[in-house]
């Protein structure tokens, strides 16, 4: 991407970090993945990885078109899914999030207009009662705790505490990524303004949220969708902005905080969209996201990016078995490393086949 009036007037910043390196050591190549049998009209919106051989997916499956419902909740165990009854959940139902470490598994979404969320506990799911009030659960398990994000415009994120979920103020009204390093987290979003269209960053301390100022790009809005703690001071933020304009609708966001400086990272030019970061094992950085190739013509595809944090030399992976287009939708995690390996999972929602999943 040829660099815009964007990134030298509003954003400010030092440079683009543009070193030169070799492309990662062992390049991956993404395989097609079979998934458990389901509906035509079926959504897989969440994956996560939390041990070697246990990689989650959730969704719905329509139990006819334009009539979302029956949730999804199954689990590959290195030979074969397996799905999983979710307790007390009627088949209008719709669920959107599974969040996973060595520590928990956490499932969310909307039921009958309220938020549900359950809790994976001896080998089956068991409901937990959401905040009263909250329309949609995406419970996010992390190092710092697991975190409830609160409805759109509240300022309020929720912790569990005990057996209690405790609420505490965010700076931001609209969260779609926490992510943890040891005891403080870091969450991504929408800002505080009129409406929910500027980028949002905010970091518990441990005790509270604070505020971390991120100049928002040019364009129509914006939004960042997920963050990554590299190190203490290394925070990656990946999102999307939406220009309207030519050549592309939409181009890419990703920035790395020092604690003080955000830097932009230049990225392959056709990228134009990212969705999820994540590290493996051996530290390098890996997003999923939307490219496009130059022509009136080209869609959207699926694709996974990924560097060496200390050079950036990005590989472009592309997402097998998708179908004519990729499609981009806000606040879905789209990729997860299996933890104590760095096999990838990617999931993509492609235009007219539906949901795909790959690994490598």
């Amino acid at each position: 991407m040829k660099p815009s009036a964007r990134t030298a007037v509003a954003l400010g910043l030092a440079a683009a970090v543009m070193t030169p390196s070799p492309a990662l050591a062992a390049d991956p190549v993404l395989h097609a993945h079979p998934l458990p049998t389901l509906r035509a009209e079926a959504e897989l919106t969440d994956v996560a990885a939390p041990a070697p051989n246990q990689t989650w997916i959730v969704g719905h499956q329509a139990l006819k078109p334009n009539y979302p419902g029956n949730p999804v909740v199954h689990r590959w165990n290195g030979h074969r899914w397996a799905g999983f009854t979710i307790p007390n959940f009627s088949s209008r139902g719709v669920l959107r999030s599974v969040s996973a470490t060595a520590d928990g598994v956490w499932i969310g979404g909307t039921k009958d207009g309220a938020a549900y969320v359950a809790q994976y506990v001896n080998g089956s799911f068991v409901q937990v009662a959401a905040p009263a009030g909250l329309r949609s659960a995406a419970p996010e398990q992390t190092s710092a705790g697991v975190w409830l994000p609160g409805d759109p415009r509240t300022g309020v994120i929720w912790r569990r505490e005990g057996a209690a979920w405790i609420p505490y103020f965010m700076p931001m009204q609209k969260v779609l990524a926490v992510r943890a390093r040891g005891a403080e987290a870091w969450a991504v979003g929408g800002a505080p303004g009129e409406d929910d269209s500027v980028p949002g960053v905010a970091h518990f301390t441990g005790t509270t949220w604070e505020n971390v100022p991120y100049p928002a790009p040019f364009g129509e809005g914006s939004i960042l969708e997920d963050v990554l703690p590299r190190t203490a001071n290394d925070v990656w933020v990946a999102g999307t902005n939406y220009t309207r304009g030519e050549p592309r609708p939409t181009e890419p966001l990703l920035h790395r905080y020092d604690g003080a400086t955000w830097t932009p990272v230049l990225l392959p030019p056709e990228v134009i969209g990212l969705s999820s970061i994540a590290r493996d094992d051996s530290g390098d950085v890996w997003i999923s996201g939307l490219a496009q190739a130059p022509g009136w013509d080209a869609r959207p595809r699926p694709v996974v990016i990924g560097t060496a944090p200390d050079s950036i030399a990005w590989t472009v992976l592309e997402v097998p078995g998708a179908g004519e287009s990729g499609v981009h939708h806000e606040g879905w995690d789209t990729l997860a490393v299996e933890a104590g390996t760095s096999r990838l999972w990617v999931l993509a929602d492609t235009r007219p086949d539906g949901p795909v999943l790959a690994t490598g």
